[in-house]
């Protein structure tokens, strides 16, 4: 959305969070989905220049959903998990492409 529309970023992530708040999920899900679309906007805040295709947000995807379930039952009480696992998963992804080109 700050791409397409303009808008700026935090207001880019925050409305999706509101939209993806809105997705009916299964209970027994608790409530994982919509902690992990929030992850995934706190990822998709970072530069245009890091991020250039498609791809590359479906590979930062992959990597930040295996990260959070991986942590899902660590640092229980803390804050800031779920911005701790966007910018792991964009950093492992910028290292990754680093190394590999």
């Amino acid at each position: 959305m700050h791409t397409t529309f303009a808008l700026p970023l935090v207001i880019s992530a925050a409305l999706v969070g509101l939209v993806g708040s809105f997705i009916p999920f299964p209970e027994h899900y608790k409530n994982h989905p919509y902690a992990a679309i929030y992850a995934g906007s706190f990822a998709g805040m970072c530069s245009t220049q890091l991020i250039t295709s498609y791809w590359e947000i479906a590979i930062i995807s992959l990597i930040g959903a295996s990260l959070y379930v991986l942590t899902m039952n660590m640092f229980t009480g803390f804050g800031g998990k779920l911005g701790g696992v966007a910018f792991a998963s964009v950093a492992i992804f910028v290292l990754a492409r680093g190394i590999i080109l």
